[in-house]
C-alpha cells in the first residue's frame, strides 16, 4: 500500500509533467526529475513504462485540472452564466500573464500523435458538451430558455468559442478574442430566452 510520502512524490512528479504539457513542452524525464528533486528510480517506480505512461497520466491530470477550473458547477440562471464567463475571462487573463493556459493547451493535446491522449481529450470535450447541455436543459425546465432551444448545438458552440478564443489569444498574446467570443455566446444564449 502506498505511503503518504510516496503518494506525495508521485503527485509532485505528475504535477511537474502536467505543467510541462500546459506550457507547450513535451515531457523530458530529466527535467521532471530536476523539477521534483526525484531520482530515476523513484520516477520509474511510480511510472514503470516511463515517458509515455507519464505523458498519458499528465494528459489525464491536465484534463482534470481543466475540469476543476473551467467546468461550471451550476449554470441554471442568466446570472450564473454571466458570472461563469467573467470567471473564465479573469482566469484566462491570469494564465496569459504567466504564459500558461489550460484551455489553450488542451488544443495541443487534441492534436497529439498519441491516440490514447487524443481519445482522452475527445472524451473530455464530449463530457464538457454534455455538462453544458444539461445546464441549458435545466434552464429550459425552469422556464428561462425556450423549449425549442437547440441545447446540444448551443453547448457545442459555447465550448468551441471557449477553446477557439483561448487558442487565438494564446497565439496573439491577447485576451481580446476570447472576451469577444464569450460575450457573443452570452448574447446568442440570451436570444433563446423565454
Amino acid at each position: 500500500m502506498p505511503t503518504r510520502k510516496g503518494e506525495a512524490t508521485k503527485a509532485r512528479i505528475l504535477e511537474a509533467a502536467t505543467d510541462l504539457l500546459v506550457t507547450g513542452n513535451d515531457i523530458n524525464l530529466d527535467e521532471v526529475m530536476s523539477l521534483t528533486a526525484t531520482s530515476k528510480g523513484q520516477l520509474f517506480h511510480y511510472f514503470p513504462d516511463g515517458k509515455e505512461e507519464l505523458r498519458r497520466a499528465a494528459a489525464e491530470r491536465h484534463l482534470a485540472r481543466l475540469a476543476q477550473q473551467e467546468a461550471p458547477a451550476a449554470l441554471s440562471t442568466w446570472q450564473d452564466w454571466e458570472s461563469w464567463i467573467e470567471q473564465i475571462l479573469r482566469l484566462h487573463a491570469q494564465q496569459a500573464n504567466a504564459d500558461a493556459c489550460e484551455v489553450a493547451a488542451l488544443a495541443g493535446r487534441a492534436l497529439d500523435t498519441d491516440q490514447t491522449t487524443r481519445q482522452l481529450v475527445g472524451r473530455m470535450y464530449e463530457q464538457w458538451t454534455t455538462q453544458l447541455a444539461n445546464q441549458l436543459t435545466t434552464m429550459q425546465a425552469h422556464g428561462l430558455l425556450r423549449d425549442d432551444a437547440p441545447v446540444t448545438d448551443l453547448a457545442s458552440t459555447v465550448l468551441a468559442a471557449l477553446q477557439g478564443g483561448a487558442v487565438i489569444d494564446k497565439a496573439t498574446g491577447s485576451t481580446l478574442h476570447l472576451t469577444r467570443a464569450l460575450r457573443q455566446i452570452l448574447a446568442l444564449l440570451r436570444s433563446w430566452a423565454t
